[in-house]
């Protein structure tokens, strides 16, 4: 997993003179001082991973177009996104009417697809650093009390995606957001 992912809130105006010159995006809007800014660490990819399973119609991390544009656009998967104002405004609606206790029930689904492969991790075993089979691995499971700290996280930084998008939404502004 990637250890940033940033968004930030601007004026319609201001996020197309930064497209206007794509190659230096990434520059003036990472110096960009004059902006507000929400971090959402590590817990990006787990909070999109649950927005699509919960079946979000807009997932605010993954929507909206390349920035600045297909040819110039960065991040850790060269993916960075923006959203305009009317989607920024959809975004905010869907965040604000759905509670983190909408997503929870799809927590233990998406810890276990990013696992990837388990292996046998038993150095008395004959298979030790073997893969699991689909059986073996299905019979490993994380403790309740990890599913538990990191839910405590996720709800925390999706309490703060709520609150971020609120506020774009309220000031008519648009955002961007990639992973680093």
């Amino acid at each position: 997993m990637s250890i940033l992912g940033e968004f930030v809130r601007l004026d319609p105006a201001v996020l197309d003179e930064f497209r206007a010159d794509p190659n230096e995006a990434y520059d003036r809007l990472s110096n960009f001082e004059d902006v507000d800014r929400l971090d959402l660490g590590r817990a990006w990819e787990r909070l999109a991973a649950l927005m699509d399973a919960a079946h979000f119609h807009m997932n605010p991390i993954t929507a909206g177009t390349l920035y600045p544009d297909e040819q110039t656009s960065w991040g850790a998967r060269a993916d960075s996104r923006s959203l305009t104002v009317q989607e920024v405004a959809l975004a905010a609606g869907l965040l604000s009417r759905t509670p983190f206790d909408f997503l929870r029930p799809h927590l233990r689904q998406v810890l276990k697809e990013e696992e990837g492969i388990l292996v046998d991790l038993d150095p008395a075993s004959p298979r030790y650093l073997e893969p699991l089979s689909n059986e073996e691995a299905a019979q490993v499971s994380m403790s309740d009390e990890r599913v538990r700290n990191i839910e405590l996280v996720l709800t925390d930084r999706y309490q703060a995606l709520v609150a971020f998008f609120d506020a774009a939404a309220r000031d008519g502004q648009c955002t961007v957001f990639w992973a680093a």
